[in-house]
């Protein structure tokens, strides 16, 4: 008879290799789920209840689901081939590294690191609870990217750090297999379900939740539920009560808070370890209608601009200075340079973090709806004149009407408590003498002026960039991927990136789409850049602006040139037909 096998995978690449690895054993009988810690809860009791045999998962999945079922459960272990794979993506990292998990990550990782004379801090857990707090230690000493089990990346993701996923692979499913094997007699264990809060204020007619540090929902009534439905954790709208450091102290709690559009007050009352939070609807609400004004679940932070260059790393401190003051900043930038990014990690290093952070796409919206959101109506508020401790970040602001923009203008003018961060294509200069542009309201928005490195002026950073996506890229869809071939680097540096990391995206992902080994390898580079070259994309005609005055244009074109002699003047002007000293005149 099979061994009936109910499988859950804290990530979806481990549900596919569990499937292709125990599925090609005819003693198992297996269906996987994707679901992490106390997700997995319904499943897994459900599973007991359809008489599986055994649960398989890993880390601290593994060890909470122990504790709510009487089947046995057995582990899947991250073995010292994982270790040494994500080891040798990340050894050349010129980002500070740490290690940050259980005892059964840690022991393994400081045997390999040792092997391979590979120093990096490690941190060990023993619940999930104190991952939290070793993050902490972990950046206060320096940490920019955080190597561990599931638990642990989204972690350091919500406190706006980079985490590399710890993947299983095919020889820790094998190990787990034997274990399977050997505890599938265990008899059923007796485990008691506790109910919290079974009558408590079910009839209060505020919305009422509480929940424990972790976030746990240990009681929600009637009102929540039809809010937020059964959740077992801290819904996505309150997921931020966690970082509020008020929440543990002894003192109330208030803030505005927007759930499915609706504002509404919310009030959190500490009680023991765990929250009281009282939910009720605001009577004078800012309420978005519109799909263009955007507030992302998860802000981006600084921590998660990646690269070390010295263009990179000078733009950021500046963005970070900036970031202190609450004056507003316009940033400029070629298409796919990541403005976005850098306006959310301004709003989240800023003393407005705990306040909403509003998106609006210029450049695809409706503009009698626009005002409406921005600048009210008689029976509503707008955007800009709610007192709010908010941001408001307008991609492509160039794009408005001048009409538009002179309204803009005028509000600005009046006052507005919210921080407005602009970004366009064209540089602050080349704005200021467009004649389709509102002046008065380029200098009201542009206080601070910041412009954001195009990929080809940092190519240094290309190959630490595209270490991270192929990380990403393991955690997605399981794979093994250690890195580029040397000579694949070399062309991605070369590459002129007029798509910036937008593009360097796309090609890394189809790289490895095509990839058959644990290296990119020059066989997917030559299928790739086969397309690539084809459709001309990396032609010195593409590079060349012709909205730009004569004199930049020239000055372009002697960049390019010189590019593409190796920065070497003699070359160049021999090439243009000029002398060194008209080259170097012109390029002053």
């Amino acid at each position: 008879m099979k061994i009936k096998v109910k499988g859950i995978a804290p990530y979806p690449g481990l549900r596919d290799l569990l499937l292709q690895v125990v599925g090609e054993d005819n003693r198992f009988e297996i269906d996987v789920e994707v679901a992490d810690l106390e997700v997995a809860l319904p499943i897994v009791l459900s599973a007991q209840e359809q008489n599986y045999d055994v649960i398989i998962s890993r880390g601290g999945t593994a060890s909470f689901i122990r504790k709510h079922v009487s089947i046995p459960v057995v582990d899947i272990p991250v073995s010292g081939y994982d270790i040494l794979r994500v080891l040798t993506l990340i050894k050349d990292s010129n980002s500070k590294l740490a290690i940050i998990g259980f005892p059964n990550i840690c022991q393994g990782a400081l045997t390999v690191s040792s092997l391979l004379d590979f120093e990096i801090p490690i941190y060990s857990i023993n619940h999930e609870a104190e991952v939290r707090v070793k993050l902490e230690k972990a950046v206060k000493e320096g940490a920019q990217i955080v190597l561990g089990d599931v638990v642990t990346v989204k972690t350091a993701q919500e406190m706006g750090l980079h985490g590399i996923l710890i993947t299983s692979g095919v020889e820790s499913i094998q190990d787990m297999l034997s274990e399977v094997k050997s505890v599938h007699d265990i008899y059923l264990k007796s485990h008691e379900k506790a109910l919290f809060f079974q009558h408590i204020l079910q009839n209060f007619p505020t919305g009422t939740l509480v929940c424990d540090p972790k976030g746990k929902v240990l009681y929600l009534n009637d009102i929540c539920q039809q809010l937020f439905g059964e959740v077992t954790m801290l819904p996505q709208d309150l997921s931020f009560l966690l970082k509020v450091t008020g929440i543990h102290s002894d003192k109330i709690h208030f803030e505005h808070v927007l759930i499915q559009k609706k504002s509404y007050n919310l009030k959190t009352v500490p009680y023991g370890e765990d929250v009281f939070i009282y939910i009720e609807p605001n009577k004078t609400p800012y309420m978005s209608e519109l799909d263009m004004v955007q507030m992302p679940a998860q802000i981006a932070s600084f921590a998660q601009i990646i690269g070390s260059s010295y263009v990179i790393t000078k733009t950021i401190k500046r963005a970070i200075a900036y970031a202190k003051t609450d004056n507003h900043v316009w940033l400029s930038g070629e298409v796919g340079t990541g403005k976005a990014v850098f306006a959310e990690a301004i709003h989240s290093a800023s003393s407005r973090n705990r306040g909403r952070f509003y998106h609006v796409a210029c450049h695809s919206i409706n503009e009698s709806k626009l005002a409406t959101e921005l600048f009210g109506t008689d029976s509503k508020v707008g955007l800009l004149q709610i007192p709010s401790n908010d941001t408001l970040y307008l991609e492509y602001i160039e794009n408005l009407s001048i009409q538009m923009q002179e309204r803009l203008a005028n509000e600005l003018r009046k006052g507005t408590n919210l921080r407005v961060i602009s970004s366009s294509k064209s540089t602050f200069k080349q704005l200021l003498k467009d004649p389709n542009i509102h002046q008065e309201l380029i200098h009201l928005l542009g206080e601070y002026q910041l412009v954001i490195p195009p990929l080809r002026d940092r190519t240094e950073d290309i190959e630490e960039i595209a270490r991270v996506l192929i990380a990403n890229h393991n955690s997605i869809y399981g794979k093994q991927f250690v890195g580029i071939r040397e000579e694949v680097l070399n062309r991605l540096m070369e590459y002129n990136w007029p798509g910036n990391l937008k593009e360097l995206e796309n090609i890394i992902s189809e790289l490895l789409a095509l990839a058959k080994g644990h290296y990119i390898g020059i066989e997917e580079w030559d299928l790739v850049w086969e397309r690539y070259s084809f459709t001309g994309v990396n032609s010195s005609a593409q590079r060349i602006d012709l909205n730009k005055t004569w004199v930049e244009i020239e000055r372009q074109i002697l960049e390019e040139v010189l590019k593409d002699e190796g920065m070497n003047q003699s070359k160049a002007a021999k090439r243009l037909g000029i002398s060194r000293a008209t080259l170097w005149r012109k390029m002053q």
